[in-house]
Parts: C-alpha cells; sequence; structure tokens
C-alpha cells in the first residue's frame, strides 16, 4: 500500500533522484544499480516499447498527478504484454517543469502503484527540467512466443479482454463538452486509471492467440490496424458496451455502437484473434483468472471492417499530428502541489 504523499523539500538534480528511490521498489535482479546504465540478464527475446506522456496532448482536465504516473506506466507494458512478452521492468525518463517539482512526489508514487500492480520494477533512467511535463517510460519484457498483429487467418474468431467499452463516454465529457451524466464517475475512473489484462492470464493463453493489439487510440482504428496486418477483413458481430456507455449515450441521443466505436482511446483492452477451436479454452481460462473475455467476431478473407448487419466502419481513430487532434488535451493548470485541472 502507498501512503497519501506529502511534497518534496525543493532540492537540485541529485536530490530530487534520491527522494524518488524512496518510493520505487529496487529489483534485486538489476546488476549495477543506481549507475550510467541498467543491466539486467534475460533469457528469451527481449521485447521493448517506449511510450511517452506529453501534458500539451494527454493530459485530460482533472487527472492528478499521481493518475498521469499509473497511464504513463500502463501505456509502456500494455504493448509489451499483448506482443506476448511477460513485463519485467521499466526505465522512466520524467520532465518536470519548476512548478511540480514539490508536487513530484505524487507523479512517482502513480508509477510505483501501477509497477506494483503490473509485477514489475523500475530499474533508473533520466531526470531533467523541462518547461512542460513529460514522462517517457520504456518497457522491456521477454518472450518465448511473438504475437504480432499480422496472424490472423480467415476462420479465427475474433476477441475482446479487459473490460467493457467505457472511455469513449468520459472523452466526451472532457474533450468534447458533453453535458454530465449519471454514470460519468466510473468512466472518469477508468480512463484517468485504465486496468491492464492480467499478464498471468494473458501469458497462458498465448498458444491460443494468432494476432494481437492493444486498444490504445480509438477501437475502430485498432480494428482497422489488425485487419490490415493480417490482411483479412474483420466481422464485428457484437461488442461489450458498459452500462455506464450505453446510459450516457442515451442521454446525449447518441448511438451507443458509434460512440463506443468512434469516441474512445487508451482503453488498453487487448483485440486478439484466436484458432475457433481454440475458442472456448480461452474464455474458460479467462474465467479461472477472473479476467472479462468476449467473441467479438470472426475473421474472413477480404480487407476491411465491417459489422454485421450494419456495414463497413470507417478508418478513424487518434492520430498525432491530424490537425483536428492538435491541442485536444488542454495543458494543466496547478490548482494546489498535488492536482492538476
Amino acid at each position: 500500500m502507498f501512503t497519501s504523499p506529502t511534497p518534496f523539500i525543493p532540492v537540485d538534480e541529485e536530490e530530487l533522484i534520491a527522494q524518488a528511490w524512496t518510493i520505487f521498489r529496487k529489483d534485486p535482479a538489476e546488476l549495477l544499480g543506481l549507475d550510467d546504465a541498467q543491466a539486467i540478464r534475460v533469457r528469451g527475446t527481449l521485447v521493448l516499447n517506449v511510450d511517452v506522456f506529453d501534458e500539451s496532448t494527454d493530459w485530460l482536465p482533472g487527472m492528478a498527478l499521481s493518475d498521469v504516473g499509473w497511464r504513463a506506466v500502463v501505456a509502456g507494458v500494455s504493448d509489451v504484454l499483448v506482443k506476448g512478452a511477460k513485463p519485467l521492468g521499466i526505465l522512466l525518463a520524467v520532465g518536470l517543469p519548476e512548478d511540480l517539482v514539490e508536487a513530484s512526489r505524487e507523479l512517482f508514487t502513480g508509477v510505483a502503484e501501477a509497477c506494483e500492480e503490473l509485477g514489475v520494477k523500475v530499474w533508473g533512467g533520466d531526470l531533467g527540467a523541462s518547461e512542460l511535463l513529460y514522462v517517457s517510460v520504456t518497457a522491456v519484457g521477454v518472450a518465448e512466443r511473438l504475437i504480432s498483429r499480422r496472424g490472423a487467418r480467415p476462420g479465427d474468431v475474433l476477441m475482446i479482454a479487459g473490460h467493457e467499452v467505457l472511455t469513449p463516454a468520459a472523452y466526451a465529457l472532457l474533450l468534447k463538452g458533453a453535458k454530465p451524466c449519471k454514470e460519468a464517475g466510473e468512466a472518469l475512473r477508468a480512463a484517468f486509471r485504465p486496468k491492464l489484462v492480467k499478464p498471468e492470464f494473458w501469458l497462458e493463453v498465448l498458444d491460443s492467440v494468432t494476432a494481437s493489439i492493444d486498444d490504445s487510440d480509438g477501437l475502430a482504428l485498432t480494428l482497422h490496424r489488425l485487419a490490415e496486418a493480417s490482411r483479412v477483413r474483420l466481422v464485428v458481430e457484437t461488442l461489450p458496451l458498459s452500462h455506464a456507455l450505453v446510459r450516457c449515450a442515451e442521454e446525449w441521443g447518441l448511438d451507443p455502437l458509434e460512440l463506443a466505436l468512434y469516441g474512445g482511446g487508451e482503453e488498453y483492452n487487448f483485440v486478439f484473434t484466436v484458432e475457433k477451436e481454440r475458442e472456448d479454452e480461452v474464455l474458460e481460462r479467462a474465467r479461472k483468472h477472473g479476467v472479462k473475455a468476449w467473441r467479438v467476431g470472426r475473421v474472413e478473407e477480404g480487407g476491411g471492417v465491417y459489422v454485421e448487419g450494419l456495414g463497413e466502419v470507417e478508418r478513424r481513430g487518434w492520430l498525432h499530428f491530424k490537425p483536428d487532434n492538435w491541442g485536444s488535451a488542454p495543458s494543466r493548470v496547478v490548482n494546489s502541489p498535488t492536482h492538476p485541472a
């Protein structure tokens, strides 16, 4: 358990790093300790990913610094895990504006909480001054069997593991000006502190998985990327829509399915395909581990993404450098040492 963070005393870089290490739990398997680089012995295929949180595009209104740390870790580890690797540790690079130095304990506490949840360690990294906050996470894992986006074949089953689609409701509230709905709290919690599929479940079902991707840029775009990489057609039969998303969409006069497909991002559900004869086995293992998983469609010959009975799904979602996305997440304004707004 992590106690409520108290502000750091203003210090220089070396002292701030030393204070951060009072929060992180060192990995006894790391060989160099606090040094110029980090080293660890591994057996298997090394899988790495870099993901950056930038306050100008990624900081949602109302998100606390601890949520920033949590999400940065989840984003990096998700890409490593979904490729079939057991996550081992992260390298953390942080650029801190002067007005956030005292509150940085909250940021590091969020990082530590996510690492504990996912069973990974902080190995080292870099810390410096910056005009805007950025948090870069390099996640490292080891795989015995890699799962790419390219392996889906006609006849496979399309599945989702994680949780019901929920964060599009939060994005509508925070970034699109939708009026508050009764289920808003659940959606906001999911957006601020996304949960990953349990690693122990995912690593256990890898032998059944033919292709995989995490949903971090919107469900429609995620499905298209999987279809394109595998050169197949994905037919969506159903989607696990959360009660909160459906209720909010109804209050806003929106189609819940359209909101789920086009309104989200950073859901971090795993979207994957399995051989048809392995479907029941995957669902049974999900139940054993307390993981929610659903069959949501099938793989056919051809191309594109379709919803059964409704037609083709547009290829759109979150893309950096797209004109509509510049500045969509407003920069934070610090109201207190611990809670940006």
